[in-house]
């Protein structure tokens, strides 16, 4: 292994970062956003005591009555800011879509209570193609720590600004599933070309290993071609134990747990839609809301005593924050009888139309609920709030069923 500068930051710092009780956590805390066993947790822990002594601190110390000019900024620190404000305008773009990096910042679960776990500090994602279910894409784990790049670490370049300096590293051995609602906003957005070296480096690792006649040089990276021919920057194979590297792929790794559990559990979701006609119309309407980029989530519906309903084994779809949909009635013709409640705080109208005629109309004020039916000439059920989101859904049997996006 090649003599190096130590690699920044250190791993004890990155160690921390991913895993110690943060400002931010602590935060949560004291605002009541956590479960009981995690505020009792952070309660106990050092950082917490440590984050009381500084606020007691700061209150009991006297103002300094001196005007000091703010010390000025390292160039380092300059550049970094830049190239975040640069990926800021990003932020507007629509999600999903391959090469898109997002950034993810809190934990979502189609169940809320269903993981006992925040997000400790905002993670990336390189997101690449959807998975086997509507709301779920494959992709790779990103990260700024490019010192510690590694043969199958994909180093982005000036070509692929503006990115956020946080987002810096695609961990080719570090793939993820993401469940879209945690997707909170783009950060970069790979062109396709790009992408599609990604994707050649991500196959060279699934098959082949690193070169063992090349040095391991921790803190560089370089240039190099794929089996396929396309260029790309990687860091050098992974030396020995003393290698910090091994360390950060480790962290990293149990990191990303973050990411792949709830889209573990969306699949289970998903999965418990039931086969038949009933479950082939709720995942044509997931699709269409996919495609729309919008999450509808199966959530099972709460069992009424003697209701006498051939649908109760089929799921709510939770439009979250906005709606709640119940199918009451589905014919072999295609006629319906779709509940509708309204659970956001917006009014909500619903609507049944053939073509451009509006067939059936529901005006719901927040907490209503109404009822609305479609016949098998009827093409789509529209639902628009006053702040302008809307969500159309086909109602017509010939669309393909999961084809999304």
């Amino acid at each position: 292994m090649k003599k190096h500068f130590p690699l920044s930051p250190a791993i004890e710092q990155i160690e921390q970062r991913l895993f110690g009780v943060s400002e931010g956590l602590i935060q949560a805390v004291e605002s009541g956003e956590t479960s009981p066993a995690i505020a009792d947790a952070v309660r106990r822990s050092p950082e917490w005591t440590e984050y009381q002594g500084d606020i007691q601190d700061d209150r009991t110390t006297a103002p300094d009555a001196e005007t000091h000019c703010p010390p000025a900024l390292p160039d380092q620190i300059r550049d970094l800011i830049r190239r975040r404000v640069a990926a800021t305008p990003l932020a507007s773009l629509r999600l999903p879509a391959p090469g898109q990096i997002v950034s993810v910042d809190q934990i979502v679960t189609p169940r809320p209570t269903q993981l006992d776990a925040v997000m400790m500090v905002p993670l990336h994602v390189l997101l690449d193609a959807p998975a086997e279910a509507p709301a779920v894409w494959h992709g790779w784990l990103v990260s700024a720590e490019t010192d510690y790049a590694s043969w199958w670490d994909f180093v982005l370049q000036e070509q692929d600004a503006p990115f956020d300096p946080e987002a810096a590293m695609v961990q080719i051995w570090n793939p993820v599933r993401l469940y879209l609602p945690m997707a909170a906003r783009v950060v970069g957005c790979l062109s396709p070309a790009r992408l599609q070296s990604v994707r050649s480096l991500a196959a060279d690792f699934a098959v082949t290993d690193a070169p063992a006649d090349i040095a391991a040089w921790p803190g560089r990276v370089a240039s190099r071609s794929t089996s396929a021919g396309l260029r790309v920057t990687t860091g050098s194979p992974l030396g020995n134990e003393h290698d910090a590297r091994h360390r950060y792929q480790q962290l990293y790794f149990e990191a990303a747990e973050a990411v792949r559990e709830p889209a573990r559990l969306a699949l289970r979701a998903l999965a418990e839609i039931p086969a038949g006609r009933e479950g082939t119309l709720l995942n044509r309407l997931i699709a269409a809301a996919g495609r729309a980029a919008v999450i509808l989530l199966p959530e099972p519906r709460v069992a009424v005593a003697m209701s006498g309903e051939d649908t109760a084994k089929v799921p709510d779809l939770s439009w979250p924050g906005v709606a709640r949909l119940r199918l009451h009635q589905l014919t072999a013709k295609g006629e319906g009888r779709m509940e509708v409640t309204a659970v956001g705080t917006e009014p909500l109208v619903v609507e049944v139309r053939k073509g451009a005629q509006v067939e059936d109309r529901a005006s719901l004020l927040p907490g209503e609920v109404d009822t609305v039916a479609w016949d098998q000439g009827s093409t789509a059920l529209v639902l628009i709030t006053p702040s302008g989101r809307r969500l159309e859904l086909c109602l017509e049997p010939s669309e393909p069923p999961g084809d999304w996006p």
